[in-house]
């Protein structure tokens, strides 16, 4: 069976447009790389709403990004992403 040309710009599309608003809030917050997940009240380092805020407290690590990537997400040792986002910003000391 023949793929018409209008069937595959139809997918191309979309594949580019934006996650709608509904979708967005059932999805983790470490499946978004463009957000930023919230802090526990009680952690201090939750008040950091940037990566770089948070690499500058020495208390602070990052959480990684979980979503889907062409290669591996590769973190330094504190958590931050090196070639992928940083989506958070915790007290946690990141596992191995």
């Amino acid at each position: 069976m023949p793929v018409s040309f209008a069937r595959i710009g139809f997918a191309a599309l979309i594949g580019v447009l934006p996650v709608p608003p509904a979708a967005q809030a059932a999805m983790p917050c470490q499946m978004d790389a463009s957000g930023w997940c919230p802090g526990a009240k009680d952690d201090t380092c939750g008040r950091n709403r940037f990566a770089w805020a948070c690499k500058l407290d020495p208390d602070c690590y990052g959480v990684a990004y979980l979503g889907e990537s062409v290669i591996a997400c590769k973190r330094d040792e504190r958590g931050f992403g090196v070639n992928c986002p940083t989506v958070g910003c915790t007290s946690a000391k990141p596992q191995e």
